[in-house]
């Protein structure tokens, strides 16, 4: 199995040079800027000729065929809207697309969609990582330990067997150890910890919560996680549940760690680095911050894609909300961190918006909550589930109806209740918020 991973290795290596050679080279941000428009002008060429839906934009915009600056781009290109993207996808779908297969978002937000991946969005991804990897001494020939959900693996009869036989298969290749998201129980965890020790991995890869569970249920094990050496901990899919969990799963195991920021429409766009900010993979994406209206000195995502896909993104709204940087500075190449969906929310009766985010600051002091959930019902009422080792105790309960009632006053009438557990989604993330269809009455209150 090892010369497979070292084969593996040599051949990256090569693909890794102009990479490297690009990225490491001194790039000011007014020359990388123009070289991304020279990129862009390029696509937006051809996808103006192959993709019916730009075709379209561009006649009823009336759009060049060529931008001479990125401030006649972003004053004239609209936004790219996820609903769009679910409803029209097959517009956006070039004629000569060589689709390789068919990814679908796990349900992380309120609108799952479908998305086309061809060859070239694979090794795009795989060139940024291990790229952005190699900051911290990871290479494709090193051992990985998983905890992961996959729901493409849950098929019935014997497709799903041989699926099955297939993905252990080459994982048993890979050198990669999978060990499932989808429970995150004690006792489950704790057959991880025993897994990932017995396998000796060089490195971690799991979704944010799992991660932050898995060292909380074994931080007995610090000891024994240290020996391994592991040279990092990745964390992707969703945001740490605390403002400490870096810190802490560092601690409990022994190594760096870094999180990798993206989306299965776009694939990896960029990746913490030791300094702790966010590098973006500049030659392959454009990131666009907008000024958020809902949480201060905060940026909503656009992303365009700068190399050919299956499905272009011209200024695609992530619904992701990042920190770092000045209003003046309009697209990035770093930024400090993510903040999260800026989807995620509940709607109040009289029509304000309260981001998940406030939830958060709201929940992580109190050491008796491990995860939360907040449902709003049809009717308007929100409800807080939460799991822990113990009920929370009446001052508590006071003092969390305190902070709420500080982040705003309607939110007086939530409903606490301490659950068994939180289903995660079929990707095996965990929701932070649900909302269900609300009325005609809250929908007008928000169009307002």
């Amino acid at each position: 199995m090892y010369f497979v991973r070292r084969f593996r290795a040599l051949k990256w290596e090569r693909c890794l040079l102009d990479q490297r050679d690009s990225y490491n080279r001194s790039w000011n941000p007014d020359v990388a800027s123009a070289w991304q428009l020279v990129r862009f002008n390029r696509i937006w060429q051809a996808v103006c000729q192959d993709i019916p839906y730009y075709r379209r934009l561009r006649c009823e915009n009336h759009l060049p065929l060529e931008f001479s600056d990125w401030k006649e781009f972003r004053e004239r290109v609209p936004v790219l809207e996820r609903r769009t993207v679910k409803e029209q996808v097959h517009a956006l779908i070039g004629r000569a697309s060589s689709i390789r297969s068919w990814k679908s978002t796990g349900g992380s937000t309120a609108e799952p969609i479908r998305i086309p991946i061809g060859r070239l969005e694979v090794s795009t991804a795989a060139e940024d990582l291990w790229f952005a990897r190699a900051w911290y001494g990871v290479g494709p020939s090193d051992k990985l330990f998983l905890i992961w959900g996959h729901s493409h693996l849950l098929g019935k009869g014997w497709r799903g067997w041989l699926k099955g036989v297939k993905r252990r298969w080459v994982d048993a290749l890979l050198g990669y150890y999978r060990y499932s998201a989808y429970d995150l129980s004690e006792d489950a965890l704790d057959r991880a910890a025993e897994a990932l020790l017995k396998f000796q991995p060089a490195y971690v890869v799991g979704y944010s919560v799992a991660l932050d569970r898995f060292v909380c249920v074994n931080s007995g094990k610090r000891t024994l996680f240290h020996e391994l050496g592991l040279k990092a901990a990745i964390a992707t899919g969703e945001s740490f549940p605390r403002s400490d969990s870096a810190e802490r799963i560092t601690d409990i195991l022994g190594c760096p760690v870094a999180m990798e920021y993206g989306s299965v429409e776009t694939g990896p766009i960029a990746f913490q680095k030791p300094n702790g900010k966010y590098f973006v993979f500049w030659r392959h994406y454009l990131v666009e911050a907008q000024v958020s209206q809902s949480i201060p000195d905060a940026y909503e995502v656009l992303v365009t894609s700068l190399y050919p896909r299956c499905m272009p993104l011209i200024r695609y709204k992530m619904g992701d909300l990042i920190m770092g940087g000045s209003e003046d500075d309009h697209f990035r190449f770093e930024f400090q961190s993510v903040v999260g969906r800026c989807n995620d929310y509940v709607i109040l009766e009289d029509g304000q918006v309260v981001h998940s985010e406030a939830f958060t600051h709201v929940i992580r002091d109190f050491s008796a909550i491990s995860g939360y959930q907040i449902l709003q019902r049809t009717d308007g009422n929100v409800f807080l589930s939460y799991t822990g080792a113990r009920l929370l105790t009446l001052a508590e309960l006071r003092e969390l109806k305190r902070r709420l009632c500080w982040i705003n006053a309607g939110l007086a009438a939530v409903q606490i209740e301490r659950v068994q557990s939180i289903d995660p989604t079929i990707a095996g993330k965990t929701r932070r918020i649900i909302r269900e269809d609300l009325s005609e009455n809250f929908k007008r209150a928000v169009l307002c």
